[in-house]
């Protein structure tokens, strides 16, 4: 990983075709705060919905494949802003990028529940998925952007975006029974004017400076990026489209409550709170590579779901599958985000979120197609088995990623 360089005014510190501007930057502490702040308020959305699955077929009259589109339709949101977004970033800077995406998701997440109208849903989850997608990366440009701290600062945004998960598994049933569905769905819109709150008093320490070239073509011609975001598919995208569906799996497979259900769902994911900044540390001490990081992870969260995807009541089976997806799913993630941060002749923000966009596949036809095989066989043999497909494309994407990086990245 390239060594972090105090910016300096002159002309030589800086990229070709940028004029930087000195500002004084918020400390590092407050930087990695403000940023895991996002995180969380941004990945609730990602399994608040999935407690309410029963409840929402119930009320809107939709079926178990209809559910998994409320996944489908929030992470196409995040799919399209992406790259739009790290370009944003790359040219203004990331804290304009930040505050904007907050505002957009807490508009979408607090207009959901005015309508009890599955087509006005879907539509107010794809607005939140757009305010998501800007903000995740803006973010992750942020923690990269931490010099000697930024393995510790992604891995912490990373684990942020557990916690996030987590709660969103975790609280929603007790906002249910207090609320209904509809409450549920607002409270966690209203959270996020947090994040706009803070971001409007913490600089990002990025330097104001317009950029003469955006390169979204490199980044598409490039093999490290195409390979860290398949890779990224079967870390990330594998470990959401299980948890949209993991409280549903062990209410139906171990006949517990839906509440308990999603409680210790959650607590699988909230174990990501531990390894994605473990992953930041490991590497930042030099105890593993990124790449060879990359691949565990891959591997070890598609032997998670194949555990899952065994047709046996047998507990310990379980709470490995899920030991196992918790720490692949997220351990890699600073593999990820920071080795796509110093390619060659690519924005940061826009190989960051190249990756991002690349590793949706997952998130968006996974949870739907779980659903859809789940109600159609009563089964999550085949449901969860299906996701094996995207899990094996990472793991060999993850194995081309090395020579692939080590050609593009500086160091």
């Amino acid at each position: 990983m390239s060594q972090f360089q105090p910016r300096t005014p002159s002309a030589a510190a800086s990229p070709p075709g940028e004029v930087p501007q000195r500002k004084q930057p918020a400390n590092v502490p407050v930087r990695i705060f403000a940023i895991c702040l996002t995180s969380v308020v941004v990945a609730v959305h990602y399994t608040n919905y999935g407690p309410l699955i029963p409840t929402l077929i119930g009320d809107l009259h939709i079926t178990s494949g209809q559910a998994g589109l409320l996944s489908t339709f929030l992470f196409l949101g995040l799919a399209v802003m992406y790259i739009p977004a790290g370009a944003l970033a790359d040219r203004y800077g990331q804290r304009p990028v930040l505050i904007s995406s907050s505002i957009l998701l807490v508009l979408g997440a607090i207009l959901l529940p005015l309508l009890p109208n599955f087509l006005w849903i879907l539509l107010c989850r794809f607005i939140v998925g757009l305010g998501s997608g800007a903000a995740f990366v803006a973010g992750a440009g942020i923690a990269s952007n931490l010099g000697k701290h930024s393995s510790l600062g992604q891995g912490m945004y990373g684990g942020s975006v557990q916690i996030g998960s987590g709660l969103g598994l975790l609280v929603t049933p007790v906002l249910l029974t207090l609320f209904g569905w509809r409450g549920s769905f607002f409270f966690w819109g209203l959270l996020g004017i947090a994040s706009i709150i803070t971001w409007l008093f913490v600089d990002d320490g990025q330097e104001v400076h317009k950029t003469s070239s955006i390169n979204v073509g490199t980044g598409v011609r490039s093999p490290s990026v195409w390979t860290l975001g398949l890779s990224h598919m079967g870390t990330f995208g594998l470990g959401n489209a299980i948890a949209a569906w993991i409280a549903v799996y062990l209410a139906y497979q171990y006949s517990v409550p839906l509440a308990l259900a999603a409680t210790l769902g959650s607590l699988a994911l909230l174990t990501g709170v531990f390894f994605r900044p473990l992953g930041g540390i490991l590497i930042a001490r030099r105890v593993i590579g990124a790449i060879p990081l990359l691949r565990l992870g891959t591997i070890l969260a598609s032997v998670g779901v194949g555990l899952l995807a065994i047709p046996l009541r047998f507990p310990p089976l379980a709470f490995l599958g899920m030991a196992c997806i918790a720490i692949g799913a997220t351990i890699p993630y600073t593999s990820v985000f920071n080795e796509a941060a110093h390619l060659r002749n690519i924005g940061k923000g826009v190989a960051q979120g190249l990756v991002s966009m690349i590793s949706t596949p997952t998130v968006l036809l996974g949870p739907p197609l779980i659903g859809f095989l789940f109600g159609n066989t009563h089964s999550f043999t085949l449901a969860f088995g299906s996701i094996l497909l995207f899990g094996s494309i990472a793991i060999a994407a993850s194995f081309l990623a090395g020579p692939a990086v080590k050609r593009e990245i500086v160091r």
